[in-house]
C-alpha cells in the first residue's frame, strides 16, 4: 500500500497536516492545564493527567527508558529533548520515572543518577512560543516539574551545546524526510560528547502515514553513530525508537 504512487504523493502533505494538528492540540492543552494554576499544583496535575493520550506518553517513556538502559546501564543524569513542543509530556514522564525509579534502579544495576545528583530534563525548541507554553505549565505544576530546564535554540547550531547531556532525543517530527533528518542528526551529533546516546523516534508500517521513518543505518549516519537498539512497538504506541551511540 505504501508503494502505491497515489499514496506516496499525498504522504508529505498528510504528515504536515498531522504535524500542525498535533502542535495545535498541544498548545490548546498547555493553555488549558496552565489555566488551573490559580487553584494550585494539585488542580494543575489533575488536568495534566486528563490529557487524552497521557497513558500513551507514560507507556512510551517506559519503553524508551528500557531501550536506553539496554544500551547503557548507567542511569542518565541529563537528558535533552529537541523539539519538546508546548506540552512536554515525554520529558515530564521521563523525569517522573527517573525520580521514582532511582533507588530501585540503583539497587539493580549498582549505579545512581549522577552520583546522587537530581535528574535534569532539558527541553529545547526553536519555537519561542511553544517553549513559553511549556515553561509556564511546568511552573504551574510546582515540585512535580523540578528538574525541567528550557532552552530556545535550533538543533545542530553552535549555540546549542549538548556535550553535557548523557542522552539526546529528537522528536518524531524533527525533519520530515530522510535527507532532512540526516542533516539534522549529523549536526546534533557534532555537538554531543563521545559515548552519549541519541534517541531517534521513528515509525514503521502504516504508522509512517503519520510520522516519517528514519534509517539510522545509512552510510553517513554510521560514520558518526553506532546503532545499539531499535524497538517497533505494537498496541497503542505509535512511534518506534532507535538508540545509537556517538562514536
Amino acid at each position: 500500500m505504501l508503494n502505491n504512487e497515489r499514496v506516496k504523493e499525498i504522504l508529505p502533505s498528510l504528515r504536515r497536516i498531522c504535524s500542525q494538528a498535533e502542535s495545535c492540540l498541544e498548545s490548546h492543552w498547555a493553555g488549558y492545564i496552565t489555566d488551573a494554576a490559580t487553584q494550585g499544583p494539585d488542580a494543575v496535575e489533575k488536568r495534566y493527567k486528563s490529557f487524552p493520550y497521557f497513558g500513551n506518553y507514560e507507556d512510551i517513556a517506559r519503553l524508551e527508558l528500557g531501550a536506553m538502559l539496554s544500551a547503557e546501564p548507567t542511569v542518565p543524569r541529563k537528558i535533552s529533548f529537541i523539539g519538546s513542543g508546548p506540552l512536554p509530556l515525554t520529558s515530564l514522564c521521563l523525569l517522573d520515572l527517573l525520580k521514582r525509579k532511582n533507588d530501585s534502579l540503583a539497587s539493580t544495576i549498582g549505579e545512581r543518577v549522577g552520583n546522587n545528583q537530581p535528574p535534569v530534563l532539558q527541553n529545547i525548541d526553536c519555537d519561542l512560543g511553544a517553549l513559553t507554553h511549556s515553561k509556564n505549565l511546568c511552573m504551574a505544576l510546582g515540585p512535580r516539574a523540578e528538574g525541567m530546564e528550557f532552552t530556545h535554540g535550533m538543533a545542530g547550531t553552535a549555540q546549542l551545546d549538548l556535550s553535557d547531556s548523557d542522552v539526546v532525543y529528537t522528536a518524531a517530527l524533527v525533519g520530515l524526510t530522510q535527507e532532512d533528518k540526516e542533516e539534522i542528526i549529523l549536526k546534533i551529533g557534532s555537538t554531543m560528547r563521545k559515548g552519549a546516546l541519541l534517541i531517534v523516534r521513528s515509525a514503521w508500517g502504516l504508522r509512517t502515514c503519520l510520522y516519517p521513518e528514519v534509517d539510522m543505518t545509512s552510510d553517513r549516519l554510521l560514520e558518526m553513530f553506532e546503532p545499539c537498539a531499535v524497538v517497533h512497538p505494537y498496541g497503542q504506541i505509535v512511534n518506534s525508537v532507535f538508540v545509537a551511540r556517538v562514536r
